[in-house]
């Protein structure tokens, strides 16, 4: 998760908690699920099962220095939040 992806979670997250951010929030939502299943599609157009496992930036601070393995996790953990908190109103899957 990069920088803009995290303020966006962190956004719809404010949103969604108040009833006059309501539905912006699911505009957030639906904007950073796009962002995030984009880059996921092209993961898999152009990436190596060793890419899969590199660590690019082992040293780094923050979310870029996880495997792309971790990242995609992180994909599906939002997909788990809109799947089952917002759309179907039950428990997430991942936590």
């Amino acid at each position: 998760m990069n920088k803009e992806w995290s303020e966006l979670n962190k956004a719809l997250q404010t949103q969604l908690k108040k009833e006059s951010t309501y539905v912006d929030g699911f505009e957030t939502l639906f904007d950073l699920r796009r962002q995030l299943m984009d880059v996921l599609f092209s993961f898999y157009e152009e990436l190596s099962r060793e890419d899969f496992n590199a660590i690019p930036f082992i040293n780094a601070k923050g979310y870029h220095c996880k495997t792309i393995a971790y990242s995609i996790w992180h994909i599906f953990r939002i997909e788990d939040i809109v799947a089952h908190s917002l759309i179907y109103g039950d428990e997430q899957v991942f936590f």
